[in-house]
C-alpha cells in the first residue's frame, strides 16, 4: 500500500475516533442541558402552583372579610375569583368551602336565585345533605321560583319528612302558593302534611285561611276549630282571631263576640280588638 494511502487511512481512522469522542461530549452536554431545562420547568411549575395556591387562599380570606363586613357583592366576586384559580377542574375541600361561603354571600346580597343554584351545585358535588336540600328549596321559593321549589320540596319531604326544616319549608311554600292564588295546590301540600302526621296548630290555621280566601267559610271554620283543639299555644291567638273573623263573615255575631272575649281574657284587648268587641255587642 502506498505510503500516502496508509497515511490517509490512518488520518481517517483518527478523525472518526475524534468525531466519536466529540459526539459523546455533545450528547453528554445536551443531556445535561435537557436535564437542567426539565428541572427548571419543574421549578417554574412548582412555583406557579405555589403562587396560585397563595392567591386562592388570599382571595378566600378577602371574601370572608367582605362577608363579615356586609360587602356581600364584593365577597361573591372574591369567591368567584378563588374558584377560577382552580386549574384541575376537580371539586375538592377548598372548592366546597368556597361554594358554601359564596352561597351565604349571595343570600346576603339578596340574590336568592343564585344562592339556590349554588346549593344545587353542592347537592351534586358533595353529599346530598338535607341542609343543602332545605336551603335550595327555601331560596327557590324566596326567589319566586315556586315550581322549582315544589320539585325540591318533594325530594326534601322524601328524605326527611319529620324534620322541623321540612315543616318550615312547607309553610313558606304554602304561603307563597296562597299569595299566588294557587289555593288548591297549597291545600294539597297541607293535606299531605296532615296525612303524614303533622297536625300542628299552624298547619290548620293555614288551611283555614286558604278556605277563607276561597270563600268556603264552613270549611275554614272546621280547620280553625281543629287548630284550636291541638292546644298549640304558639298560634292560639291567631287561631282565635281568625275563627272570630270567619264567624263574623258567616254573620254569627254572637259566636264571634264570645271568641273575641275569650281572646281578650287570654291575651289582653288591644284598641283594635276592643273596637271589634264593642261593634259585635251592637249586633246582639
Amino acid at each position: 500500500m502506498a505510503d500516502w494511502v496508509k497515511g490517509y487511512t490512518g488520518y481517517r481512522q483518527q478523525d472518526q475516533g475524534d468525531r466519536k469522542v466529540a459526539h459523546k461530549k455533545v450528547a453528554k452536554t445536551m443531556g445535561k442541558v435537557m436535564a437542567l431545562a426539565w428541572l427548571l420547568g419543574a421549578m417554574l411549575l412548582l412555583g406557579g402552583c405555589q403562587n396560585r395556591e397563595k392567591e386562592r387562599q388570599e382571595l378566600r380570606l378577602l371574601g370572608i372579610s367582605q362577608l363579615d363586613s356586609g360587602d356581600y357583592e364584593g365577597a361573591v366576586a372574591s369567591f368567584e375569583e378563588a374558584l377560577k384559580k382552580t386549574s384541575s377542574g376537580i371539586v375538592g375541600e377548598f372548592e366546597l368551602d368556597i361554594l358554601k361561603y359564596r352561597a351565604e354571600a349571595e343570600y346576603g346580597a339578596g340574590d336568592y336565585q343564585a344562592a339556590a343554584y349554588t346549593y344545587e351545585i353542592l347537592l351534586q358535588v358533595d353529599e346530598a345533605l338535607p341542609e343543602y336540600q332545605t336551603r335550595a328549596c327555601l331560596l327557590s321559593a324566596m326567589a319566586g321560583q315556586t315550581d322549582k321549589a315544589l320539585e325540591l320540596y318533594g325530594k326534601l319531604h322524601q328524605a326527611q319528612p319529620d324534620s322541623p326544616d321540612t315543616a318550615q319549608t312547607l309553610l313558606l311554600l304554602g304561603q307563597l302558593l296562597t299569595e299566588q292564588g294557587r289555593l288548591e295546590e297549597a291545600m294539597e301540600l297541607y293535606r299531605q302534611a296532615v296525612d303524614g302526621g303533622v297536625k300542628s296548630g299552624e298547619i290548620y290555621n293555614r288551611m283555614g285561611l286558604c278556605q277563607m280566601e276561597a270563600g268556603d267559610y264552613d270549611g275554614a271554620l272546621q280547620y280553625l276549630e281543629l287548630g284550636v283543639q291541638t292546644g298549640d299555644v304558639t298560634v292560639m291567638d291567631k287561631l282565635l282571631r281568625n275563627e272570630a273573623a270567619v264567624c263574623e263573615k258567616k254573620l254569627d255575631f254572637a259566636r264571634a263576640l264570645s271568641i273575641l272575649e275569650q281572646y281578650a281574657a287570654a291575651y289582653g284587648a288591644t284598641p283594635e280588638i276592643q273596637k271589634e268587641i264593642d261593634f259585635l255587642k251592637t249586633r246582639q
